[in-house]
């Protein structure tokens, strides 16, 4: 069921995945095609904070910030895990696996390599007390209008 909560939770998401997606691009490899990173970085995070972040409010601000890194990290995984599955999936088409569990162990690898490029002091921060933020006005939200 929609709530204020929920809403507020997935739009501010969806800025911070805008704001991520910003400093991530410079970092990407020569070459490297964003078409996707900006659509991906914001609609994964808005439905985590959606469905993530709206059924755990409402225990307390302190739980609300929890639950916030806690959104933010899965809108990350899952962020992660698209971009990988994308890479895995124009590398298998140009026939450079030899299998379907090889294709699968590199898309790990793809997630590594990729969250290698997140470990940097801003979109950590952005993600972190981003995800903070979000759960403390989630939680407001949520005691102010239910």
């Amino acid at each position: 069921m929609p709530t204020a909560a929920r809403m507020i939770a997935a739009v501010i998401f969806a800025l911070i995945g805008y704001l991520v997606a910003g400093e991530v691009k410079p970092l990407l490899p020569e070459g490297q095609p964003t078409n996707y990173l900006l659509p991906v970085s914001v609609i994964i995070p808005a439905l985590c904070a959606w469905r993530i972040m709206g059924r755990l409010m409402g225990r307390g601000y302190v739980s609300a910030i929890n639950t916030g890194i806690y959104a933010s990290a899965c809108g990350v995984v899952f962020c992660l895990l698209a971009f990988a599955l994308g890479e895995m999936l124009k590398r298998s088409m140009r026939k450079q696996y030899d299998g379907p569990f090889e294709a699968i162990t590199g898309m790990f690898g793809i997630v590594f390599d990729y969250g290698l490029l997140l470990v940097n002091p801003t979109i950590l921060g952005y993600l972190l007390v981003g995800g903070a933020v979000t759960g403390v006005i989630s939680e407001w939200a949520y005691k102010r209008w239910g």
